[in-house]
């Protein structure tokens, strides 16, 4: 006698049937985001708007600079290749459109951070100027070494070389290995974010994908970092391709022989720049 066959409820068959789909889903996300990481690994090319924000009211040195160039907010590009990272920084325009020509540039390995101070002091140079015609006496045009290394930086602004030295961003690791899903609360909507390890200065680095754009060659990512010793936090929102990218250090080099100078030229412009100040709140 042949036994009854077993009624299947049918709503169990469509749960067993959601949660396959649900489960290929999780792991089709999770083989795109390996891919997508180990394809970072060896280069990318990236364009991001960014925000830095002091974590007190003590703020640091690299930050008031960047204020005074109207930078705290901006558009950065660039390249990352293993333990290398090459920025250009923009200023925005009033419209909120990208400026053509940027305003410092930083080249950062696991050896030195180097600040393109000759294209600040360019630019920093035309903001006065464009004040006061006059300041253009004072203020020559730019004759040395381009870069100068963070030791110099931290001379020049009397400050600690750890409170401008950036190496530790070059040590981040982009692997899956030691990834923490984790949900800020800056997060964006169809994001996933992870946060990597902290690195050696306590620095530490979030990373949100768009799931939507996990297939395409171009990701959208946003980023939230804070770095303890500059007492900041930054964030950032764009794209990353990845690219095969080889980076070498700025060739354009401060002598230490010229840093005296550079101490000088950066007192003019403090004092140009007190005058320009003190002359519109008197006009106001």
């Amino acid at each position: 006698m042949t036994s009854p066959k077993k009624r299947v409820n049918p709503l169990f068959v469509a749960l067993a049937v959601v949660l396959v789909a649900v489960a290929a889903a999780v792991g089709v996300v999770f083989f795109q985001l390996h891919s997508k990481i180990s394809a970072l690994q060896t280069g990318a090319s990236f364009t991001f708007r960014y925000e830095i924000a002091p974590n007190s009211p003590d703020k640091p040195p690299l930050l008031n600079i960047l204020e005074r160039v109207n930078a705290s907010s901006g558009s950065v590009s660039g390249q990352y290749a293993p333990g290398k990272l090459q920025l250009s920084f923009y200023q925005l325009n009033e419209d909120d459109s990208v400026k053509t020509s940027p305003f410092t540039r930083v080249y950062i390995d696991s050896e030195e951070t180097l600040f393109d101070i000759g294209q600040l002091y360019t630019v920093l140079r035309q903001a006065v100027t464009d004040k006061l015609s006059l300041a253009s006496v004072l203020l020559p045009e730019w004759s040395l070494g381009d870069y100068i290394s963070q030791t110099q930086a931290a001379a020049v602004l009397g400050v600690e070389t750890n409170k401008v030295e950036l190496q530790e961003l070059s040590g981040f690791t982009l692997s899956l290995k030691g990834l923490k899903k984790v949900s800020p609360s800056a997060a964006r909507d169809g994001y996933r974010y992870y946060q990597f390890p902290a690195a050696a200065d306590g620095s530490t680095l979030v990373l949100g994908f768009s799931t939507d754009a996990l297939f395409s060659k171009t990701t959208p990512i946003h980023v939230l970092l804070t770095i303890p010793d500059h007492n900041v936090h930054i964030q950032l929102t764009g794209t990353v391709t990845s690219a095969k990218t080889v980076l070498s250090p700025p060739a354009s080099r401060m002598s230490d022989e010229d840093i005296a100078t550079l101490a000088q030229i950066r007192q003019s412009v403090e004092s140009v720049w007190k005058m320009i100040q003190s002359a519109a709140q008197t006009t106001n």
